[in-house]
């Protein structure tokens, strides 16, 4: 089946019988194998996510022989499926290759690779390269005295012996290295900073390598304070799966997920100072709240993650990813850093966290540059209006750029009559950073709100939420959940290396699914957010230039101001908090004519150019899931596993 769409909608999703499905970008030729039973008297396409009028400038269906059926899947298959090679294409059915087939064209979030072929294909042939690089550099122990002491803290419900004694033999197991395991009697000394503690929860089980792994990161980083490794959960008959591959040094996901604290492990002299704090308020030291005080304790450069499973967690169904003793730790937490948050004990796991906005609120400077299309810009704002309510003040600078429609027009003409609105009129050509520049710079708010003109909000208070995380001063810019109109996931934070570049994070995913480790529903730390519902402070965005409206007039622009807040030293934020509908470019359209595909193509070089290695390395994602794919799902690809922080790598 070929097709072939011209649309305003950049997007959109063909269906073949209510099964067989492919993603359609307009004015792009799109194929794919379809199969129509014999007893088929009529055959449905579908078009769905589109909120205009097509053209289908292309429709055929061209029967095919069996052999060159097999020969183009294959072919698919090979190129942009993880788990095929040319070697293992033999031993999978026709009927395992056409599951495969659909599952790899879907837009639904099916995993291409599983977790145990992930073990057998990436971890196994590490931990072989591993062994065989400690036999070359293998010394005698006895003359190489150990310069990293672990101490084991195993913590939570020890009542289960069997359990304690499989957590207790993975500590026995260990591999061997320059390391050693200190008694449990053993005094720690505050200054103590050869000393780590391993904390171990009973039933949970470090793997064989863990250790000698973390001594030789700690060996190689002596400044390091905190070091922290992937993890995944294990069957009480030793089946390992559900892997939680985790992103560099994420101070929010932290706050949001207290998992993220499992596989943890801390310099002696920075645990004890955590444990005082907390003796000090009166709370029982436990390994979440540690974390939490021992992070405030580092510089984000003593933070390291080591992205490989070294944690086996017990398996337990039901087990909550939160509780309100978590909630309480970190409220407890905020309140002695002097943090003015709320938080309270997430429906479906993690924390719901809220800060507040000064009494007085700020003024917030929402910012719209707009080309005709007036019926989008009324459904805006109207509703922006609809939604006011919980919001801060606001005032309106809607730029238009060459606007001809009468209707649109008038409807600028009546918005420049209305109060704490303005309109500037900048003919041109379309810059989308220049015009935005000049907007901030003539903003009164504290807070500027980037916002395109074809976003919908759905809610009271979304404004609130993203102003109350942008006037934290550590935080950059703040980006929403954006959806498609069929209720999907358009954006949920940018992955960078995503196609080359970047993409969003669960694309296409349903709203109201919870993602990868819940991310969906947790506020974290992102390398970037895109500006179509974009919240920074106005001072900040001026300090470190705004966008870059010579390299980036039309695409990309938001990502690369997002990397130089980062590089400034601040942390970009997603706020699921904040749902908006984002009609996903149907003002500009895709594209798709030469002039724009062309400056696409030289804005993308320049990204490469300037951000190649952040680009490839991503410190918010894990280099074990895929960059061919939005959803989070599992790579083949082998890549180096070298303990890394959240700075960016040099350019």
């Amino acid at each position: 089946m070929t097709v072939r769409l011209q649309s305003e909608t950049l997007r959109s999703y063909g269906l073949i019988n209510g099964q067989q499905g492919r993603i359609l970008v307009s004015g792009k030729r799109r194929r794919r194998l379809v199969h129509i039973g014999q007893r088929s008297q009529a055959t449905r396409f579908e078009i769905l996510g589109l909120n205009d009028d097509p053209q289908i400038a292309e429709l055929r269906l061209v029967p095919q022989p069996w052999w060159r059926v097999r020969r183009l899947m294959a072919a698919k298959l090979l190129r942009l499926h993880p788990a095929y090679r040319k070697e293992s294409l033999k031993e999978r059915s026709f009927a395992q290759q056409w599951r495969d087939y659909n599952r790899l064209l879907s837009r639904q979030n099916f995993a291409l690779v599983g977790y145990d072929e992930w073990i057998e294909r990436v971890e196994v042939p590490a931990l072989e390269e591993q062994a065989q690089r400690s036999r070359l550099a293998s010394t005698d122990v006895g003359t190489n005295p150990a310069s990293v002491n672990f101490a084991i803290w195993l913590w939570g419900q020890r009542n289960h012996e069997e359990q304690c004694q499989g957590s207790i033999d993975s500590v026995s197991n260990q591999i061997p290295g320059p390391f050693q395991i200190l008694p449990p009697e053993q005094q720690l000394l505050s200054e103590d900073q050869h000393t780590w503690i391993v904390f171990l929860q009973a039933g949970d089980q470090l793997a064989p390598q863990a250790l000698a792994r973390c001594s030789a990161v700690i060996q190689a980083h002596p400044d390091a304070g905190v070091l922290y490794a992937d993890e995944d959960k294990i069957s009480p008959l030793g089946r390992r799966h559900s892997p939680q591959f985790k992103p560099a040094w994420n101070p929010d996901l932290l706050y949001s997920d207290p998992h993220y604290s499992h596989c943890w492990l801390i310099r002696a002299d920075l645990c004890i100072k955590a444990c005082e704090a907390m003796n000090a308020n009166r709370e029982s030291p436990e390994l979440y709240g540690i974390a939490l005080e021992a992070t405030a304790l580092c510089e984000d450069a003593q933070i390291f993650h080591l992205p490989e499973v070294l944690y086996h967690r017990l398996d337990q169904p039901g087990e909550p990813r939160s509780s309100s003793q978590t909630a309480q730790s970190l409220q407890r937490f905020f309140a002695r850093h002097g943090h003015n948050a709320h938080v309270s004990h997430h429906r479906t796991g993690g924390h719901l966290i809220h800060w507040p906005l000064p009494d007085p609120p700020p003024l917030v400077s929402v910012i719209i540059a707009t080309r005709d299309r007036g019926d989008l810009l009324r459904c805006c704002l109207t509703s922006l209006a609809e939604h006011a309510q919980g919001n801060p003040p606001t005032e309106l600078i809607v730029i238009d750029n060459d606007s001809s429609e009468p209707e649109t027009l008038h409807y600028l003409a009546h918005l420049e009559q209305q109060e704490n609105v303005r309109v500037l009129r900048r003919p041109g050509k379309f810059n989308y950073a220049a015009l935005n520049n000049e907007a901030v710079a003539l903003a009164r708010g504290e807070l500027v709100a980037l916002m395109n003109n074809d976003v919908e909000a759905t809610h009271p208070g979304w404004l609130a939420a993203m102003a109350g995380q942008a006037l934290r001063p550590e935080i950059g810019a703040v980006g929403a959940k954006l959806l498609f109109p069929d209720g999907t996931i358009q954006h949920a934070g940018v992955l960078l290396g995503i196609g080359g570049i970047a993409g969003h994070a669960h694309k296409y995913l349903a709203a109201e699914e919870e993602g990868y480790q819940l991310r969906l529903h947790l506020a974290h730390n992102l390398s970037a957010v895109t500006a179509a519902t974009l919240v920074v402070r106005k001072a900040l965005f001026e300090a470190v230039g705004g966008f870059d409206a010579i390299n980036f007039a039309v695409n990309y622009n938001d990502v690369d101001f997002c990397l130089r807040l980062i590089k400034a030293g601040y942390r970009n934020l997603f706020c699921p908090d904040a749902v908006l509908i984002h009609h996903e470019s149907k003002s500009r359209g895709a594209p798709t004519e030469a002039d724009t595909h062309a400056q696409w193509q030289r804005e993308r070089q320049a990204m490469v150019d300037r951000w190649g290695a952040a680009l490839e390395a991503d410190p918010h994602y894990s280099p074990h899931l895929s960059l061919l794919e939005e959803n989070l799902s599992l790579t083949l690809k082998a890549s180096t596993t070298t303990a890394r922080t959240s700075a960016l790598p040099p350019s």
